[in-house]
């Protein structure tokens, strides 16, 4: 199956509210006020925001539709600007260039996918010689499930105690990285403690003694958000990004969402890097973010 094929498929839910609502707004006589009005609704009613939303509806005014035959045009005016609004947002995680060791800490809400993200991650970068660190030290299922991650991928993996302070794992495992030349250390964390302040302090005591053993040019803070999260993304990306100086994010299950407009929402309001989109739940299934597949999978235009 090829990747286009597989960003129709995963976006389903969220073309359905697009592709089908417009197209059974647009198939009315002609293109007025109160269409452009009930296009407006769709959009925001898939998350896409009210920045996002109030962009495309000047985009669709300035074109000065008016007639039937016209439906067509606006579903290629809405595919393009949403394609160039994401368009920036397309980078890898990883290159030949980077300095070795690079570190990557994986950071968000719990149930947000961080664990299987790291495992899908390492089939990128199979190649590479690789240490996982195991720094949510409260969950043991956390730290089994990344073992087990390790163990099929054939990369090595550290781990600690239980309970063990968080920090003091990432400190060592990144020391291990550095001595023993590896190319990569990547590490998995909490996400979920008594309150948002204990959480993000853990995390920053983590990045700061990491940056011990890792340049912070050679260090990459990954965001993994849940898309069926919609709208409540943006505030997590604000939260976050504060305090961890973010340098990407991962989108993930968005296959199970009829909410993926808030990934452009997302895209409008900061200036980060979407490295790759969750499709399922096979390591295969994390894709390589790309704003042509993702606007051509949520606007079906007619050939």
């Amino acid at each position: 199956m090829n990747i286009f094929k597989k960003f129709q498929i995963g976006l389903n839910k969220t073309s359905a509210i697009f592709s089908s609502s417009l197209l059974n707004v647009l198939a009315k006589n002609k293109i007025d006020q109160e269409v452009i009005d009930e296009i407006e609704n769709i959009l925001l009613s898939s998350d896409i925001g009210m920045e996002v939303t109030n962009h495309l509806i000047e985009k669709i005014k300035s074109s000065k539709l008016s007639g039937k035959e016209d439906s067509n045009l606006v579903l290629k005016i809405l595919c393009d600007e949403i394609e160039q609004i994401l368009k920036s947002k397309e980078k890898i995680l990883v290159s030949e260039s980077d300095n070795k060791p690079g570190g990557l800490i994986f950071i968000g809400v719990n149930g947000s996918g961080k664990t299987t993200t790291i495992g899908k991650v390492i089939n990128f970068i199979s190649d590479k010689k690789i240490l996982i660190g195991a720094c949510d030290t409260f969950r043991a299922a956390a730290v089994e499930q990344l073992k087990e991650w390790s163990i099929k991928q054939s990369v090595d993996f550290y781990e600690g105690k239980i309970n063990q302070d968080p920090a003091s794992v990432a400190y060592n495992a990144t020391l291990k990285a550095k001595s023993e030349g590896y190319d990569y250390v990547i590490l998995d964390t909490a996400g979920r403690l008594s309150n948002n302040a204990n959480l993000l302090n853990q995390l920053i005591k983590i990045k700061t003694v990491v940056e011990k053993n890792i340049n912070k040019d050679d260090l990459k803070i990954i965001l993994v958000l849940d898309g069926t999260n919609g709208s409540n993304m943006i505030k997590q990306v604000e939260i976050f990004g504060k305090s961890m100086d973010v340098t990407g994010l991962i989108i993930t299950k968005i296959d199970g969402t009829a909410k993926g407009g808030a990934l452009i929402a997302i895209a409008k309001k900061y200036d980060l890097p979407i490295h790759f989109v969750g499709m399922g739940e096979k390591k295969e299934d994390l894709l390589l973010f790309n704003a042509k597949n993702f606007a051509e999978s949520i606007i079906e235009i007619k050939k």
